[in-house]
């Protein structure tokens, strides 16, 4: 989501969701507003996915459009983990959930490919929305989903379709997008106009059932 924000408002680079501070003044508010949220209601969205009491990890959660939500589905017997590379989004994420009570989100500076803070195994979801179009580790992010999700966990993934012939780095081609979910197992998967999405979850160890 927030690659396509940066390439559908022609933001400058230094906004653009990988820069450091896209989330700073106007654009901030496109990525987290009432408007998106009455169209987007990212709690229907995301209360397809986790139950009360659920650990989840919310990856490149911006502002914590998705974040707050998930929250609020898993109540104060779940955790829900924001990661982000972007330090003011993580501080405007805090602040947020703060003000509205939520004592079971830890958000953290970080990026998804190196989530050092999460133990192996400890996840039962993570929401992965159009993150790994917005760096470049891509194998590093999903190493780090494989090694974090629990073995009957599952993972939310979508990717931006690219521009024929993109040389960005944070671009995924369709051939790459196959070869990602080949190291998962897919439980449902589709696309629309402009992005990619799977959910899946991880392989069987062999003889595990």
């Amino acid at each position: 989501m927030l690659e396509l924000v940066s390439r559908e408002y022609n933001l400058p680079e230094k906004e653009s969701c990988c820069g450091g501070d896209y989330h700073l003044g106007r654009w901030r508010f496109l990525l987290d507003n009432p408007l998106r949220r009455l169209i987007g209601r990212p709690g229907k969205s995301v209360s397809r996915y986790v139950s009360r009491g659920d650990i989840v990890a919310d990856v490149g959660c911006g502002p914590g459009f998705f974040t707050l939500p998930m929250a609020e589905v898993v109540g104060p017997e779940g955790k829900v983990y924001a990661i982000d590379s972007d330090k003011t989004a993580i501080e405007a994420l805090k602040s947020k959930a703060a003000k509205n009570g939520f004592e079971n989100v830890d958000a953290q500076v970080a990026s998804a490919a190196k989530m050092s803070q999460l133990q192996d195994m400890s996840l039962d979801f993570i929401w992965a929305k159009l993150a790994l179009c917005c760096m470049a580790d891509h194998s590093g992010a999903i190493k780090e989903m494989k090694r974090t999700l629990k073995p009957d966990g599952s993972a939310y993934m979508s990717v931006g379709k690219i521009i024929p012939f993109s040389k960005d780095p944070r671009d995924v081609s369709k051939l790459e997008w196959r070869s990602i979910l080949e190291g998962f197992r897919i439980i449902k998967e589709g696309s629309s106009i402009i992005t990619r999405w799977a959910v899946v979850s991880p392989k069987l160890v062999h003889g595990s059932g």
